[in-house]
């Protein structure tokens, strides 16, 4: 099984399923709620790749390489919910665009990133 099945896995749970509607609509003035569901999500991206990890690739969830991609992950989602909140408004070609460009960041992961484990 791929690893970009678990990092999607991961995206969706995080920016998604666990999400309410009111964290959704505080992040939008709320730097703290903007924090937190950032570090939600990034926690579920690392959970789904400690998932993995413990099927198929013992010990990559550990990686430095790892580590710093979440870092990267973390401060990049921030910056990009930022920007779709603030200075997008909250358009429906805004909220496209960012899951795109979300997905976008795990696939090269994938492709950059995950080959060289």
């Amino acid at each position: 099984m791929d690893v970009l099945f678990f990092l999607l896995l991961g995206h969706f749970c995080g920016d998604y399923a666990l999400q309410s509607d009111k964290t959704a609509e505080r992040k939008k003035s709320s730097y703290s709620a903007l924090t937190t569901h950032v570090l939600i999500y990034t926690i579920c991206i690392w959970g789904f790749l400690a998932l993995y990890s413990f099927l198929y690739l013992p010990g990559l969830y550990l990686k430095t390489a790892t580590i710093l991609f979440l870092v990267f992950l973390l401060i990049e989602h921030w910056g990009q919910d930022y920007i779709k909140h603030r200075i997008a408004n909250c358009s429906r070609q805004a909220h496209y665009i960012d899951q795109v460009v979300h997905i976008a960041i795990l696939y090269i992961y994938r492709i950059f990133i995950f080959p060289y484990y």
